[in-house]
């Protein structure tokens, strides 16, 4: 289990005091500022800064969980909460107490000012590529660091991949053609298959010298079809590049 940091606390609070009660349902909505109806869209706000190599459902559920676990400490709170045996609340962790003591007496402005840079309010944008990586990780095994066949030491870490405005970025540099073989999912399939592919990191792993960098969509990522994809990583140990991968696509209907 990934562990929850101090600015994924934050923005459980911040999800628990100043969510708004739902005057048809009598529930809390996200707070207005988010400009989102739906709990899961106001968890993905926060996806790409904060998920912590968790894949998105997971994500959801534990910011989920950190939102509730505040419920029963908020004056007011129009939710119970998590509730001890003998019913009342129940004991926030260290880190979360410590959350907790910091935020409680702030405003919503004040709070928002500390979380606003974990956020971006253009989910909305990435529904597609919310339901396309859901999709991916629930069939998907991670892919670890290999070498191509040259030899040439290379990363291929989800971390990137999966940052929705990265992936969306990414598809609207490259395109939906897989750079590799030229499979276009709406070609074969139609309307179910518009606006698919997967993304594939190539930063070499040599130039990060164990820092994170900034991913250039253009020259860091590339868009292969699934069969692509898997043939890239098929082997253990060996990631083959783009040109590689394409030598033997040529070689084999040659």
């Amino acid at each position: 289990m990934e562990k929850r940091s101090k600015e994924f606390l934050e923005v459980g609070f911040y999800l628990s005091k100043f969510g708004e009660i739902n005057k048809n349902e009598n529930y809390p909505s996200p707070p207005s500022r988010l400009k989102v109806d739906k709990w899961n869209n106001a968890y993905r706000i926060f996806y790409e800064k904060l998920n912590g190599g968790r894949t998105v459902l997971a994500f959801e559920r534990s910011l989920k969980n950190a939102r509730d676990a505040f419920d029963s400490h908020l004056p007011n709170s129009q939710r119970i909460g998590w509730l001890a045996d003998n019913k009342k609340p129940n004991p926030l962790g260290k880190e979360s107490q410590i959350v907790f003591d910091n935020l409680i007496n702030k405003s919503e402005d004040q709070v928002w000012e500390i979380i606003e840079k974990y956020s971006d309010l253009k989910v909305k944008e990435y529904k597609q590529i919310f339901e396309d990586l859901i999709a991916i990780q629930e069939n998907e095994s991670e892919y670890k660091t290999g070498k191509t066949e040259g030899g040439k030491k290379i990363v291929t870490s989800s971390s990137y991949e999966r940052n929705p405005s990265v992936r969306n970025d990414a598809i609207k540099i490259h395109g939906l053609k897989c750079s590799a073989c030229g499979f276009n999912f709406q070609n074969f399939y139609g309307d179910w298959g518009k606006g698919f592919i997967e993304v594939h990191h190539i930063q070499p792993l040599s130039e990060n010298k164990g820092k994170e960098i900034e991913t250039n969509p253009k020259t860091d990522l590339e868009v292969l079809c699934a069969n692509c994809h898997r043939m890239v990583h098929r082997k253990k140990g060996i990631t083959l590049s783009l040109q590689e991968l394409k030598e033997k696509i040529n070689k084999s209907i040659s």
